[in-house]
């Protein structure tokens, strides 16, 4: 089986982001990204999460996948969590990036 060309799986992660936005489930994220074998994980944190992958494809073109949420709250002072998830294709005749927050 032939490895999918970064943009392909660019178009992948773009459907799956928005998918764990609207569902409010960022770990949607990473763990499609190591069902994908991408290279990269989770980075450790304390009072946060943030996951890193990369995947260059046979003609160079790399996609990167990041997804963190942190805690905004300041002392006395309740806020919600933050959650980011982004792609972005690097090295191709165009660069593109998608990117979706959402609080909970």
């Amino acid at each position: 089986m032939t490895p999918p060309a970064s943009l392909e799986l660019y178009h992948r992660f773009v459907e799956i982001i928005d998918q764990a936005a609207d569902t409010k489930n960022i770990y949607a994220v990473p763990e499609a990204a190591e069902a994908a074998r991408m290279i990269g994980g989770e980075e450790p944190r304390t009072m946060s999460q943030r996951w890193n992958y990369i995947y260059t494809d046979g003609s160079g073109v790399e996609l990167h996948v990041h997804a963190r949420w942190w805690d905004s709250s300041k002392p006395f002072s309740i806020q919600p969590d933050i959650h980011v998830m982004r792609a972005e294709l690097k090295g191709g005749a165009l660069p593109m990036s998608h990117e979706r927050r959402y609080e909970t």
